[in-house]
């Protein structure tokens, strides 16, 4: 199984250094690197749902936001929140960062690198 998986991953490597330079350019609405622009802050967010240990809820159940509120944001809508709108993203994260308790200055700066507030 393990040489499988070399064997497509090394298959893909070659595919995508074989592919002409005027492909290679960056998508639109792609931020530094050719990444979307939030996605920095995206993968920020699913970070902190694996480290609480909420991903699986969330992704099947939604994000319930405002907090208390009982009403839920549907996953794929809180992955859109995160890549298109950093800053609300910010607030979310942040209101759950306290929530959670785990709202500490590295924690805080964190987010401010990846969501930038606005």
């Amino acid at each position: 199984m393990r040489r499988l998986f070399v064997g497509i991953a090394a298959a893909s490597l070659t595919l995508v250094t074989a592919l002409p330079a005027v492909a290679a350019g960056p998508p639109a609405g792609a931020g530094g690197g050719g990444k979307p622009a939030g996605s920095t802050c995206q993968q920020f967010g699913i970070g902190v749902l694996k480290s609480q240990g909420l991903l699986t809820s969330v992704a099947q159940n939604g994000l319930e936001y405002p907090i208390g509120s009982g009403d839920s944001i549907p996953f794929a809508d809180v992955l859109a929140i995160h890549r298109d709108d950093p800053a609300l993203a910010n607030q979310v994260l942040t209101d759950y960062a306290v929530a959670l308790d785990i709202a500490t200055p590295e924690v805080v700066a964190a987010l401010k690198a990846a969501c930038p507030p606005a």
